[in-house]
């Protein structure tokens, strides 16, 4: 998953006014975009901002009249930089597109289409922070290249690479042992010249089935021919391997004794199971990953089965662990017998295995996946005087351009799959499906309102409280309540799955009352002990825009007899600027019931602090795409900084979230922050205990 930081989007934008520029910032941010935005009207503008502030994507008005785009294109580039640019008209025609894009535009957007232009941002800004990954990785790349020929040079092995046949790289050791000073005397030079025609027919055989992948060793005996014409008997090692970017064959000579044997022996101990004879985990693992860069690659695709025993725990209490062995050794060879010579079949876990198929039929597969389970089913194991029969779960993955790069993602998908078999009775083959991709968006929010009517009903939300700590010395215990729902299956949804469905649907407000109503049922129970709490309260965009809801706390306030400044009452900034009128009516009504106020996600506004002249709030909470990697990044410091500066200037305290170890923490004492919060000093929980003064002595 993508971290806020990895979300957030710097953008320029570039037009005659602000008020654009504002208009622009806020339908982005209304259409889910995470941005932080700059803006230039000038020249003079632009290339400040270019020189001093991190961008990705660059908004550039063709009705402005003193900068047009092949210069603002000559600014970019003068300033070495790799931005997007996104031509911004008025007027769209074909030949107003044709002429931005051949001046470099990477696309012409109508500025009115908002929904549209937020698509190609994303995109665009996308596409700049994998052009950076790539040529990080390629910098990386370049610079372990040249380590690795450093080694080869300094190495006492005899390596070359070979390119069709011929010399293209030798080391010192290799031309050392063959006779030669210098390797222009052998560049270019064909391997089989080096061997005796006896044997220049194997090599030419082997190198053929070694590129196509048609041999089962990569090891060949040759007698090599010294410079002095005299005889060399050496073991030749091929791998795969490539030299200035192309691919060759590496060539390792060894002349010691020989230890193959003894090498394959720790070969295959350091890849097989040693109960079942399968490959294990770790091999699996690498293997996996291997199929799934060539499914990315359009190179191949591979089908995955992930299969469990079922009741394993019950068979355990009556066989015992070694006549557990027995019975996974019997399905193993029943495996093996029946993955055949192309699949890969490993033991994964204590009671499961994996097999990957290479462009298998979706059908075929799954027909044989049910087979497989019948034999295993119909299998008899003899343990001791016992015999006992298992029965399996089996899933299956399938591995294409439209997986997730990442081998955990994929396992866990299976194993999802895999539970979901378990709990039906087992004994059955499932391909995995996306559930997310089985439904429609409507289908999806009415199955989270379900729940969370469901929870309402039977009182099952569970309330969690997450503290949020001064670093100044401030007195009072501070809490922010967030909610999670149960559903069907015993899994919690945190706000972040139900929260967007929610606000969708019209429910979000019915939570957000919930959430009141459990904040001032603590606080009540705080006071008995003499404690006073302040419960910090998020808001949907829905309660924002409730004109009953002011009322209806002023009457939950005068039942309790709780002061209104135990409230606090959380607007998150995106949607306070997109309903300004509403917020503005809000925010009135709540500060006549002492109410106090915070704004969530500040920062990443064009213009964040013309908010606070609104609606002055108690407090500001940064956003958390400042938080990631904050340790090392410069720029989120400094921004940090100077909200926290101007936020002091105007008497408001700054809340820094997102706190997740010691070197984030050690950061925020320098750059001005009040309050802090995060798991690193306690993660959200039931019970209000978290000790305020470990942070004041």
């Amino acid at each position: 998953m993508s971290s806020d930081s990895e979300k957030l989007i710097r953008l320029l934008i570039v037009d005659e006014g602000m008020h654009q520029a504002e208009v622009l910032t806020s339908a982005l941010r209304g259409a889910g975009l995470h941005v932080l935005t700059e803006f230039a009207e000038d020249e003079e503008d632009m290339t400040e901002i270019l020189g001093s502030k991190p961008l990705e994507v660059v908004l550039f008005s063709l009705q402005l009249s003193e900068i047009d785009l092949a210069k603002a294109q000559q600014l970019i580039r003068d300033s070495g930089r790799h931005l997007a640019m996104i031509a911004l008209t008025n007027e769209p025609k074909d030949t107003t597109t044709l002429a931005a894009m051949k001046m470099g535009a990477q696309d012409v957007v109508n500025s009115d289409s908002h929904d549209l232009l937020a698509l190609v941002i994303q995109r665009e800004a996308q596409n700049i922070k994998t052009w950076r990954k790539v040529a990080s990785r390629e910098a990386e790349l370049h610079e372990s290249e040249k380590r690795c020929t450093q080694l080869l040079a300094s190495s006492k092995d005899a390596v070359a690479y070979v390119h069709e046949g011929l010399h293209i790289y030798a080391n010192d050791a290799y031309l050392e042992l063959l006779g030669y000073t210098d390797f222009d005397e052998i560049e270019a030079m064909p391997l089989i010249d080096m061997v005796g025609s006896e044997q220049q027919d194997e090599v030419k055989n082997f190198l053929r089935d070694f590129n196509q992948d048609k041999t089962s060793t990569n090891k060949l005996s040759l007698k090599l021919t010294h410079q002095s014409g005299e005889a060399i008997e050496g073991l030749l090692e091929f791998s795969r391997a490539s030299y200035d970017g192309e691919p060759c064959t590496q060539i390792l000579i060894r002349l010691e004794a020989d230890t193959s044997e003894l090498e394959e022996q720790i070969s295959y101990l350091h890849q097989h199971d040693l109960v079942t004879g399968l490959y294990n985990h770790q091999f699996f693992m690498e293997r996996l990953q291997q199929s799934i860069d060539e499914a990315m690659n359009g190179t191949s695709q591979t089908a995955m089965q992930y299969m469990a025993i079922d009741n394993f725990q019950n068979i355990r209490e009556t066989v015992g662990i070694s006549g557990c062995d027995i019975l996974i050794n019997d399905i193993a060879g029943i495996l093996k017998q029946q993955a055949g010579d192309n699949a890969l079949v490993a033991r994964i876990g204590s009671y499961s295995y994996c097999i990957l198929h290479k462009s298998q039929a979706r059908e075929d597969l799954t027909e044989s996946s049910n087979a497989l389970l019948k034999q295993i089913e119909e299998h008899i194991s003899e343990i001791g005087n016992r015999s006992i029969t298992a029965t399996c779960s089996l899933a299956i993955y399938h591995i294409d351009q439209n997986s997730p790069n990442n081998t955990n993602e994929i396992m866990a998908r299976a194993e999802r799959t895999l539970d979901g078999l378990h709990a039906a009775g087992g004994n059955q083959a499932k391909v995995y499906q996306p559930v997310a991709g089985e439904m429609t968006q409507e289908e999806e929010d009415a199955e989270i309102v379900k729940y969370i009517k469901t929870a309402i009903s039977k009182n099952t939300i569970a309330a969690l409280y997450q503290p949020i700590v001064g670093i100044g010395g401030q007195n009072g215990e501070r809490y922010e309540i967030s909610k999670q729902i149960p559903t069907e299956n015993g899994k919690l949804l945190t706000e972040a799955d139900y929260l967007p469905a929610a606000e969708r649907t019209g429910s979000a407000k019915t939570l957000d009352r919930w959430a009141i109503v459990s904040a001032l049922k603590q606080i009540a129970e705080a006071a008995k002990v003499n404690r006073k709490l302040n419960i910090f309260i998020p808001l949907s965009s829905d309660a924002l825009q409730d004109a009953t809801l002011a009322r209806w706390v002023s009457d939950r306030l005068k039942s309790t007899k709780i002061p209104g400044e135990q409230l606090v009452f959380m607007f998150n900034e995106a949607h306070a600027v997109s309903q300004l009128k509403a917020v503005k009516n809000l925010y009135k009504s709540f500060k006549q019931l002492h109410c106090q106020i915070a704004i969530d996600g500040f920062g990443t506004g064009l213009n964040p602090f013309q908010l606070v002249k609104h609606i002055p709030p108690d407090y500001l909470r940064v956003n958390t795409a400042f938080i990631d990697g904050l340790a090392t990044n410069n720029d989120n410091q400094q921004s940090i900084r100077e909200i926290s500066d101007q936020a002091s200037s105007m008497d408001i305290s700054c809340i820094i979230p997102g706190v997740v170890d010691a070197g984030v923490l050690s950061v925020l004492w320098g750059v001005g922050a009040d309050y802090v919060q995060g798991d690193f000093l306690q993660g959200p929980s039931e019970d209000l205990n978290y000790d305020f003064s470990s942070m004041t002595g």
